[in-house]
């Protein structure tokens, strides 16, 4: 993507590390531990991410007990300011040594990273370590971020609900919600809907709309975002399989389905709060939410009787997948101490301390050698194999394409577009934000 001066003097830095990174990886080394002798980090390393404090902190006080000499500052920054504050951080000199670089924010970025050469790093090092999604990170001159956390989309649902419907156990597969919704589904005499069987088909009230529709593109081979055979990055909403069939046609379509009142799917109306809090009142029968949600949930109320599932695939198809929010942890080329950024960056993506903060966090370890584990919690183990199919797509514009999804939705149920038109308009736009040059 681009070399520097600078970088090239860091690869020395980098190197120096490459035996603790495979001691790391491999999990001889644990995490507290320093290198040893004159490999142990010195100075103060500030670190920046939207991660709650109470799970992080923990940790880099047992890294700094055990490395006496070096100091670790953790920032928590909230989502809704972290990049104008980084921003105008680094403009003023002032910014993190550190980041933690979430999936799709890697293209807005990614000019903000010093990435981790892969003669220090290895891709094939990589992808034996970590979940698939993490290669989002991989980039021609190096590796952007390590992986910290994923938490995968998962499906909970109201056992009191479809057990009073007759319905033994939750869906598996996507077309079974067309003949579960009228079994669950309840109106009042003038046809408002009192309870519902899905959250589909509308986009500003179902919570985690464009991540659901990701999921479900995902699901039908279809990446979003794709590179071209000269490397530059393009809109695959118009890519078809076999008999010229568009993934992302057959997506928008069935998404919508829910929110006709007319046809006997339908589930939902504008008029509804949001899923989650309709799911909390005990109106709704599935949830599509978040692993990270499973507290939550059961704090915001105590009384409801839930369970969680994968989230459900389409019927025929032998790769599952779900949609995965993840976050690395990155080095800024404004770091003033390259060596302790990159010693707390291998911590931080060791065996010990990965298990440890998705413990703290109740999600899911980015490891693959932790998520082969069986786990003894039933809700771990179902977020631990969602992390393992979970995917995730290079979003240029987070803002940029809610709007875009929210438009292919509400155009095709007002009537505005058919389907097919809705799904070109959104290719044009998407395309339109990719960034030039790109990666």
């Amino acid at each position: 993507m681009r070399g520097s001066n600078f970088q090239i003097i860091v690869i020395a830095i980098f190197g120096f590390f490459a035996a603790f990174a495979i001691l790391v990886f491999s999990g001889i080394l644990p995490i507290f531990s320093g290198t040893g002798g004159s490999g142990k980090p010195t100075g103060q390393v500030v670190i920046w991410g939207t991660l709650k404090s109470s799970a992080l902190t923990p940790l880099f006080d047992q890294i700094m007990v055990e490395n006496s000499g070096f100091r670790i500052t953790y920032v928590e920054k909230s989502p809704a300011t972290f990049d104008r504050e980084f921003i105008e951080a680094l403009a003023s000199q002032r910014g993190p040594d550190l980041f933690l670089l979430p999936q799709n924010l890697i293209l807005k970025h990614y000019d903000k990273v010093l990435p981790l050469p892969y003669s220090s790093f290895s891709e094939r090092d990589f992808r034996d370590t970590f979940v698939e999604e993490g290669e989002l990170y991989f980039d021609s001159a190096g590796i952007l971020a390590l992986p910290v956390t994923i938490d995968p989309m998962v499906m909970y649902y109201n056992r009191d609900i479809l057990a009073s419907a007759g319905i033994a156990t939750p869906p598996k597969f996507w077309d079974e919600f067309v003949a579960l919704t009228p079994k669950i589904v309840k109106r009042d005499n003038v046809g408002n809907l009192t309870q519902s069987a899905v959250a589909l088909g509308e986009f500003r009230n179902v919570s985690y709309a464009k991540d659901i529709l990701a999921a479900l593109l995902f699901q039908v081979h279809n990446d979003i975002v794709v590179r071209d055979a000269s490397g530059r990055l393009r809109s695959a909403l118009l890519d078809s399989r076999t008999q010229g069939i568009r993934p992302a046609e057959a997506v928008v379509r069935f998404f919508t389905e829910f929110s006709d009142a007319a046809k006997s799917t339908y589930s939902w109306s504008r008029s509804l709060p949001s899923s989650k809090d309709r799911f909390l009142g005990e109106r709704l029968a599935v949830y599509f939410g978040y692993a990270s949600e499973m507290k939550e949930l059961r704090s915001k109320n105590p009384h409801l009787n839930f369970d969680v599932v994968a989230l459900p695939q389409p019927r025929g198809e032998n790769i599952r997948a779900t949609f995965g929010r993840m976050q690395g942890v990155a080095i800024t080329r404004a770091s003033k101490n390259v060596a302790g950024a990159y010693f707390l960056a291998l911590a931080m993506t060791s065996k010990d301390f990965s298990k440890q903060l998705a413990d703290n966090l109740y999600i899911s370890p980015p490891r693959r050698d932790l998520l082969s584990e069986k786990q003894d919690d039933p809700y771990l183990q179902i977020f631990y194999d969602s992390a393992l199919v979970a995917r995730g797509w290079l979003d240029p514009s987070p803002e940029g394409t809610e709007k875009i999804f929210a438009d292919t939705v509400n155009n095709v149920i007002s009537g505005r577009y058919r389907v097919s038109e809705a799904v070109n308009v959104a290719n044009t736009e998407l395309q339109r934000l990719l960034p030039v040059p790109q990666l």
